[in-house]
């Protein structure tokens, strides 16, 4: 084959009829938003790493995990239920407050019986009057 023939192949050759047709690339729409963010971004300063340590936020959790540590160290579940069970003053504690608060439920009950008499039954109401 000859030089004029390769020119002339070169040039019918039916791939260079796709590349006629394809459409240049083009920035999308966003681009120029994207490439200023990307460019204020790497202009940022960061501080080393250690300066990073002392900024409030890790200060404020360590401090809080070592409260929480102390909290879980200080205080033994296996204390407590001994201190609670072994007491008899305990006991004696919580009879009163029992009462105290069936006192006040009754209250409560005759207050909500006094203001609606229809939300009880005749029964319900009898057991509250003469309890």
């Amino acid at each position: 084959m000859s030089a004029p023939e390769q020119e002339s192949n070169w040039e019918n050759d039916p791939v260079w009829d796709l590349l006629d047709e394809a459409k240049a690339p083009g920035a999308g729409p966003l681009f120029v938003r994207n490439v200023m963010r990307e460019v204020r971004l790497s202009d940022e300063v960061r501080p080393p790493w250690w300066r990073q340590l002392l900024t409030p936020k890790p200060i404020l959790a360590g401090s809080l995990a070592a409260l929480t540590a102390a909290i879980l160290i200080w205080v033994d579940p296996e204390e407590a239920d001994q201190i609670t069970t072994e007491d008899p003053r305990t006991e004696e504690a919580t009879e009163p407050q029992a009462l105290q608060l069936d006192a006040l439920l009754e209250e409560e009950m005759l207050s909500q019986a006094a203001e609606d008499p229809t939300a009880f039954s005749d029964e319900a109401l009898v057991a509250l009057l003469y309890h």
